[in-house]
């Protein structure tokens, strides 16, 4: 029996899908560290944002529905694989007054940096 050009691929497609290991959306995440050398990362702390820039506020990015400043020193010199701007950072609620969060914003990559 010979196999047509078109089986052949689709096979070899197949045996790919079925044996490779699936890769995270996260793991370009893997490996970045701040100015400092701690990582910017921990296992789901990064994600997309929302970007802007004026020369009078420097750059801001959106979280939770509100701007923050963003410290140029955590400004990483590299472009994400997207274009777009994504921040590694974690949220701390405080319970006096309660509404009130904190943000630890470790990394921030913008697009087309590179």
């Amino acid at each position: 029996m010979r196999l047509t050009p078109a089986y052949a691929a689709a096979t070899a497609a197949l045996v790919i899908l079925l044996t490779a290991k699936p890769a995270s959306a996260h793991d370009w995440y893997t490996g970045l560290k701040t100015p400092d050398g701690a990582s910017c990362c921990n296992e789901g702390d990064c994600q997309r944002v929302g970007h802007r820039y004026t020369p009078e506020a420097g750059h801001e990015i959106q979280i939770d529905d509100r701007w923050v400043h963003v410290d140029p020193r955590i400004i990483l010199p590299l472009s994400s694989p997207d274009g777009l701007t994504h921040a590694c950072f974690s949220r701390y609620w405080c319970t006096d007054p309660p509404s009130k969060i904190f943000l630890n914003l470790r990394c921030v990559v913008l697009g087309g940096m590179a």
